[in-house]
């Protein structure tokens, strides 16, 4: 249980490095590199509808994948691999 916590605290970690760089890489020209990836998903950009008169339901699922974000998810579960030998 703690090994699973410490691992969705490293891969959050790694997605929120991710999109920090990927959102200042943006206007730096050298950099945009970073930035190249694509959006994949269901309902997206206009998320599936159903209405039942009483309740509207709206499901939709987007994963954004790019470069900057992908480094940083391997790179976050390197050091959980190094960090949970430990524990």
């Amino acid at each position: 249980m703690k090994k699973t916590l410490l691992f969705l605290l490293f891969l959050l970690s790694g997605i929120i490095l991710g999109t920090i760089i990927t959102n200042l890489a943006q206007d730096v020209s050298f950099l945009k590199w970073l930035c190249w990836g694509d959006s994949i998903g269901v309902g997206y950009p206009n998320p599936v509808s159903v209405d039942l008169a009483i309740i509207k339901l709206n499901f939709g699922f987007v994963l954004e994948v790019n470069i900057a974000k992908l480094l940083c998810i391997i790179g976050s579960i390197l050091i959980y691999a190094k960090v949970a030998r430990k524990i």
